[in-house]
């Protein structure tokens, strides 16, 4: 990671698999710990196991996080990072209220290009052979999702969204926003019963963003910014 120089680290969440309250939050902190060790500005969004047993206030303690929405302004680039929990649903999806839709509303206002973030995704993923999600599709992205993206089209500034959740990669386009979820860091499923690995370098230039993933399923991706 030191030898790739990012600007920033953002972690997409799901960053533990939940046990219980009291060990989720060591372990939490544990992970925020080693991410700060790259010496960057290190990024989180909730995932549901984040939360399955640990308080959201306490959660987001854990990982120093203020709010479980933010937007960064990272130079010529905000990062919009979503509350994809609020609330959860059955322990696995996850929803927007209204009134952080509202907020997202003002914080992609301006013409500062946004990379959005959440756990879960924005976009309608194919879910054909999935491990965990072809038999429940209801929990596999963000419920209210087409509000959401309503809202991101609505604006001129989103040059991408990017989420996690269904440990693996895939990208859509829908209405001119490229969506991309990253595969999982640690799940065996896809990647012939060995640790995935994966992890996303993001590269925002004058004219593009380059995705390039690494891990056990690489992959490239360039969209038009």
């Amino acid at each position: 990671m030191r030898d790739l120089q990012p600007a920033c680290i953002v972690d997409l969440g799901d960053r533990i698999n939940s046990v219980a309250a009291g060990q989720d939050g060591v372990r939490q902190r544990y992970v925020r710990r080693r991410l700060e060790d790259t010496g960057v500005p290190v990024y989180h969004v909730l995932g549901n196991t984040d939360v399955e047993h640990l308080p959201k206030h306490d959660a987001l303690a854990a990982v120093k996080k203020g709010w479980a929405a933010e937007a960064v302004d990272l130079g010529p680039v905000r990062l919009i990072l979503l509350d994809t929990v609020d609330p959860a649903v059955d322990g696995t999806g996850g929803a927007m209220s209204a009134a952080q839709i509202e907020w997202l509303r003002a914080a992609l206002a301006g013409t500062t290009a946004c990379l959005v973030f959440g756990h879960h995704p924005l976009d309608e993923p194919a879910l054909d052979g999935h491990r965990y999600f072809a038999a429940s599709p209801a929990h596999a992205a963000v419920q209210n999702r087409a509000e959401v993206r309503g809202i991101l089209e609505g604006a001129s500034t989103v040059a991408a969204a990017f989420a996690g959740h269904l440990h693996w990669t895939r990208t859509a386009g829908i209405n001119g926003i490229p969506y991309v979820t990253i595969g999982s860091l640690v799940d065996t499923a896809y990647t012939d019963g060995e640790p995935a690995g994966a992890y996303a370098l993001v590269t925002v230039g004058a004219g593009t963003v380059e995705v390039s993933v690494w891990g056990r399923a690489p992959a490239q991706f360039t969209f038009p910014k």
